[in-house]
């Protein structure tokens, strides 16, 4: 399994690594620190989920997801952010579920376990 994972702030990022490792030994991770970095990466690798954060400088996960959903990736996107607004945007912007931040580790075992991962 391979997870993208594009979240500008290091402590919430390096989190994320981490509950996807304690979660599935077997996850190989890749990262972004913005949206502009995390469209190159989704265009160049195979994803089997991709979590974005709403927020970050460049481009925002939401200007992300819908960019590679009018490209026609198909791979399941979770978009997190602490603003609980985001959601409808996220939604209609193609994402597949939306996480409040902070994020409890039992969210991202239901994450896993919606998309069979």
């Amino acid at each position: 399994m391979r997870i993208l994972i594009v979240e500008d702030e290091a402590n919430v990022r390096s989190f994320l690594q981490n509950a996807m490792k304690t979660l599935r030994r077997d996850v190989k991770i890749d990262t972004a620190n913005h949206g502009a970095d995390g469209l190159k990466l989704a265009r160049r690798h195979s994803y089997d989920l991709i979590i974005t954060d709403y927020h970050m400088p460049k481009m925002d996960g939401i200007d992300m997801t819908f960019t590679l959903r009018q490209e026609g990736y198909t791979m399941p996107i979770v978009m997190i952010s602490a603003d609980p607004v985001v959601e409808s945007y996220a939604l209609n912007a193609g994402a597949n579920l939306f996480l409040l931040k902070p994020i409890p580790l039992e969210n991202l075992r239901y994450m896993l376990d919606v998309f069979g991962l």
